[in-house]
């Protein structure tokens, strides 16, 4: 769990414990790293607006350095650009605030996307440019 807000990383890991997980928690993206090196996760979730390195920077050094760590993103702001959302190991972008059912659901397609990842290897569609294939998509409408 990755939040600079105490409050929210509190009640992330009460709401992901409670669903039979275990957690480990950073303020920022650098303590994050730091916390990954030691023991990569399964899913990180993280908030996209942090003071300092954000999110979606973060993300791309986890899909970097853990190509096996699905993401979920989450933040107040609710436009999604593309380029976040279609990257390869995110499984969902949350708007805050939280609901318990939307995490629960984001957090299921994230454990399985990561055992098929560990399992399988990358999936075609995790190696190639899946944003120009979707923008590519937008011309046969």
């Amino acid at each position: 769990i990755v939040d600079d807000e105490a409050a929210v990383r509190k009640m992330l890991r009460r709401w992901l414990t409670d669903l039979g997980h275990q957690c480990r928690e950073a303020a920022d993206a650098d303590e994050a790293l730091d916390v990954l090196a030691t023991n990569p996760a399964d899913v990180a979730f993280c908030d996209v607006q942090m003071p300092g390195k954000d999110g979606i920077w973060l993300t791309g050094e986890i899909r970097a350095r853990y190509p096996t760590t699905a993401v979920v993103l989450a933040t107040g702001v609710s436009d999604v650009p593309p380029t976040v959302s279609m990257q390869a190991g995110v499984m969902a972008y949350l708007v805050k605030p939280l609901n318990r059912e939307v995490l629960a659901s984001a957090l299921a397609a994230a454990v399985k996307w990561h055992e098929d990842t560990v399992r399988e290897g990358p999936r075609p569609e995790d190696r190639g440019d899946r944003l120009k294939a979707w923008l590519d998509s937008l011309k046969d409408m």
